[in-house]
């Protein structure tokens, strides 16, 4: 049965953002659009990037799949190379049964020369592919997506982060972005009240001591989020095998009121040439930046807490900060 889309569906209901349909005399130009889309944050379906996902699959059945239920858009790359042939067709057919059940436009052309397509009427707009480039396409495809809710979402060039971690060689930035996505992976696999706590912890918490640690007040952290102190400490000890270490520290300005002190170690071995460019020992750091400016960048508790909620950290990069556009 083939999916019904209305004007109310989410991006978040679809595998992929868009797929792209095309001949392999055309991949030179799609490459770029797919390479512009990424950078944009948004899921393309081509075919460079899902070699392991093919890779023993019966493409047929697959490939329908894909263009009749598995994207939002289908961006078609229309050419006198893509009418005649086989698998080009095969896509088509599938994208075109898409768009007989939808209630909005699907098929997407884009035209490199005036051959005719089947089922493609000529009165549907398109964009000329031969006077458009391809940057500039996919900031046409991103318009046409819109505004989009994005989940578990790490930007493929965070160099927001890199910015405020004041890192500007090739391999320091690899390292943050490596230990960035590991930290991200560690968001991913914990409940919500935890990556809660861990929000309120490094946006609240004194970051004077970093990239050792960060450490807050236990009866700070106790009146703000209604939990009861030994449970604040068996919440942090859960996530060891996450990469969390806590203590407990006496406050000396405050007579028997203890400090929590938390550090995140990333939990990759990385070689000796990667941490002579940025320590992994500064992970915690990476953390708490990722958290700062993946809130918008003022360390905002609420912030914060909705980033790690919804694990959207486009806000680390420049490209996909803000509404696709």
């Amino acid at each position: 049965m083939v999916t019904l889309v209305t004007s109310s569906t989410r991006s978040g209901d679809f595998t992929y953002d868009v797929a792209l349909s095309f001949a392999g005399e055309q991949r030179t130009y799609v490459q770029k659009v797919a390479t512009a889309l990424r950078h944009r944050g948004i899921r393309p379906f081509y075919d460079d990037y899902e070699k392991a996902t093919l890779w023993g699959k019966d493409l047929y059945e697959h490939l329908d799949w894909v263009y009749q239920k598995a994207a939002r858009y289908c961006v078609l790359f229309a050419s006198e190379d893509y009418a005649r042939k086989v698998w080009t067709t095969h896509e088509r057919r599938s994208a075109q049964a898409r768009a007989l059940t939808s209630n909005q436009e699907y098929v997407l052309p884009v035209r490199f020369d005036d051959c005719e397509i089947p089922g493609l009427r000529p009165t549907i707009s398109y964009i000329d592919g031969l006077a458009t480039r391809p940057a500039k396409l996919a900031k046409l495809i991103a318009a046409k997506l819109g505004p989009r809710l994005r989940e578990k979402f790490f930007p493929p060039e965070p160099d927001k982060l890199f910015v405020a971690l004041d890192v500007d060689t090739p391999a320091g930035r690899d390292a943050v972005h490596s230990i960035a996505r590991s930290f991200m992976q560690s968001l991913v696999r914990m409940t919500a009240d935890e990556r809660k706590l861990v929000a309120h912890l490094f946006a609240q918490g004194c970051r004077t001591q970093l990239p050792e640690n960060i450490h807050i007040e236990l009866d700070v952290v106790r009146r703000d989020l209604s939990i009861a102190p030994t449970d604040i400490v068996e919440r942090i000890r859960a996530m060891a095998s996450l990469g969390f270490e806590h203590e407990l520290r006496p406050d000396a300005d405050h007579g028997n009121d203890d400090v929590l002190v938390v550090r995140w170690t990333d939990m990759i071995h990385y070689d000796d040439d990667f941490v002579e460019d940025f320590s992994y020992e500064r992970a915690t750091e990476v953390a708490v930046a990722m958290l700062d400016v993946g809130s918008g960048g003022d360390g905002c508790q609420q912030c914060a807490e909705q980033c790690v909620e919804s694990l959207d950290f486009s806000l680390l990069s420049w490209a996909t900060s803000g509404p696709a556009t």
